[in-house]
């Protein structure tokens, strides 16, 4: 019964209730504010009559005699900024009452230097990462230049490599280029040459081919020549090993000197444009197979 009492009696002063406490709370807050004003207010007026005073301070004897010498009658920039510096001081010492909003500014000042500290250890943290990672892409840069290097290196290696030259009949050509035979090897009758419009014997095969197209080495070999002559272009001669040897005509851009040996199956050069001897017939290989210097069939070892 109690309880239900009191409940009626809750539910019908309610608004009244909640009236009150709004009351109060304005009262509290009004009092604070006005509580705080008069602080703020009597600081200010202390602040105020501190520098009045050291404004009115006495002017130095020295000051006046200048003064009547007919200079400035200005105070000099020292003077003035000594001033600046009384007042500096003053306002440091007269610190006003810490208010709940001063609280705040405190507590906010210092989150600003937690803040400021944590961004020095991140540049600090930065700086060390960027260190370490200097000697990284130093690296990088060397892997880089090694793989760049890496072709001419394999090159280079393959032409000083030590490989033993035994050429024999028995022996196998792999073809040093992919397209169709235009002359046959020819040395038992003529064969017509349309460029030269006319039948002449022919000592090697004269392969097609297109500008650009890369020539292999039909067997491993030395070389023992580069030059260049009318007929046949610039002009690689290998030597083969037992007597043997290779000559590959209507090339550029050789990829070795002499000297170098070259195992089989690696580039030589590049087809060129067809000399003025095989305008007709076009771009081509010339490939010629010697025997002590005598030219013989190379269909004979070709796989």
């Amino acid at each position: 019964m109690k309880r239900n009492r009191m409940r009626r009696f809750f539910q019908q002063k309610q608004y009244a209730i909640a009236s009150l406490v709004l009351f109060a709370a304005i009262a509290a807050m009004t009092g604070i504010y006005v509580s705080n004003r008069i602080t703020n207010e009597r600081q200010e007026q202390e602040l105020a009559q501190r520098e009045k005073e050291l404004s009115h301070a006495d002017v130095p004897e020295d000051e006046g005699s200048v003064l009547g010498r007919g200079s400035s009658p200005f105070v000099n920039q020292k003077e003035g900024s000594d001033k600046d510096k009384d007042v500096a001081s003053v306002n440091s010492i007269i610190k006003p009452q810490e208010s709940a909003q001063d609280g705040a500014d405190h507590t906010s000042g210092s989150t600003t230097d937690v803040d400021e500290d944590t961004d020095k250890q991140q540049k600090v943290t930065e700086q060390k990462n960027t260190q370490a990672d200097q000697p990284k892409e130093k690296a990088t840069q060397s892997e880089q230049q090694e793989k760049k290097d890496k072709p001419q290196q394999n090159t280079a290696a393959q032409s000083k490599a030590a490989v033993s030259l035994n050429f024999s009949p028995d022996s196998d050509l792999s073809w040093p280029l992919q397209g169709d035979v235009i002359l046959n090897y020819s040395m038992d009758q003529t064969v017509y040459f349309a460029t030269l419009d006319q039948y002449k014997y022919n000592p090697a095969l004269i392969i097609a081919g297109k500008v650009n197209d890369p020539v292999n080495a039909a067997a491993t070999g030395k070389i023992t020549d580069i030059s260049a002559n009318e007929e046949t272009g610039l002009t690689v001669t290998m030597d083969l090993g037992n007597g043997y040897s290779a000559v590959y005509g209507q090339l550029k851009e050789v990829l070795y000197k002499e000297g170098a040996t070259i195992e089989a199956g690696n580039a030589i050069g590049y087809i060129a444009e067809p000399t003025k001897y095989y305008s007709v017939e076009g771009s081509n290989l010339y490939f010629e197979l010697l025997k002590e210097k005598e030219p013989i069939d190379p269909m004979q070892y070709m796989q």
